[in-house]
């Protein structure tokens, strides 16, 4: 089975049965030049200056486009000041990443409850992102879509907290007390959770099938995407990334993250200097794409400083 296949196959699998699931539960919708931007992409040989124009169509685009090419993200030797130098530079391909993070942070809702921390959420988002992205490069895995879909995996949390109030907090209380793994947790409380979830929106919004299967497949540990033969592919950071957090990260937390980056070959040493060079990014990246994040204890110095 080829790797597009396989993208294909787990994505719908991940998805599960959510028509049925969440038959009240309100997608956020995807900007509209993003959908317009995915589409004109799907047409070969498309015209440059035809995604350009789209591009310069929505100036909040264009200027987070231009605020996050310009970040230390990309470390470019020159500013870019047009959005037609940035598709040159970067290319479709990174473009089209660009505008999904632009989506995300663009339709997640602030949930107005004492238990949610939005500043830790975009802290650990943006903190998953890059990690995801700098352990692809590292494991010589294609790494363009690394940043996105770690961005995007928790696309889920802030809707189900939102529109799912009464059901959902009691399981993210629970979690925020006791720790562990949210995912299983939800899975006894409902039987699916915020990975599937979140696939299921990224379905909905007509994503490439390699965000949906990241995003479903992202609480999975290393030996479960081995067996779907998926281990080389940029799911496995993404699902490494997963057990990042700059808060409240425990001994047993980073003997687990050790673990998975062993299975995949990326020593102790290796990971702290991964984790390292991705928190020095947080707080620019956070302000170039207008978000606001918390300033959290060192998570590779927290690593550091525990013996797995």
């Amino acid at each position: 089975m080829n790797l597009i296949k396989k993208f294909v196959r787990y994505s719908q699998f991940s998805t599960g049965d959510f028509e049925k699931v969440f038959s009240d539960f309100k997608i956020p919708p995807c900007p509209q030049v993003v959908l317009t931007l995915m589409d004109m992409l799907k047409i070969p040989d498309i015209d440059i200056e035809q995604i350009v124009s789209v591009l310069e169509s929505d100036a909040s685009l264009a200027s987070q486009i231009l605020k996050v090419v310009n970040s230390a993200l990309y470390a470019l030797p020159t500013q870019v000041t047009s959005i037609s130098k940035a598709v040159s530079i970067l290319g479709l391909k990174e473009i089209e990443n660009l505008a999904i993070g632009y989506a995300m942070v663009n339709t997640a809702p602030n949930p107005q409850w004492e238990g949610f921390d939005s500043a830790r959420y975009w802290s650990d988002s943006i903190l998953r992102a890059l990690f995801s992205r700098n352990a692809a490069e590292f494991l010589s895995i294609e790494s363009e879509e690394a940043f996105s879909t770690g961005l995007l995996q928790d696309i889920a949390v802030p809707q189900l907290l939102s529109q799912w109030f009464e059901l959902y907090s009691m399981v993210y209380t629970k979690w925020q007390k006791e720790g562990g793994d949210i995912h299983h947790m939800e899975k006894e409380a409902f039987s699916w959770n915020h990975c599937e979830a979140g696939a299921w929106i990224a379905k909905k919004w007509g994503l490439p099938d390699l965000f949906v299967c990241g995003i479903g497949l992202h609480g999975a540990k290393q030996a479960d995407l081995q067996q779907l033969d998926l281990a080389g592919t940029v799911v496995a950071p993404v699902a490494l990334s997963s057990r990042l957090t700059q808060t409240g990260f425990t001994e047993k937390d980073a003997t687990h993250l050790v673990t998975e980056a062993k299975e995949m070959g990326i020593a102790p040493k290796d990971l702290i200097e991964l984790i390292e060079k991705s928190e020095m990014l947080v707080d620019e990246l956070a302000g170039a794409l207008g978000v606001k994040t918390i300033s959290g204890n060192s998570l590779s110095e927290s690593l550091a400083s525990i013996e797995p």
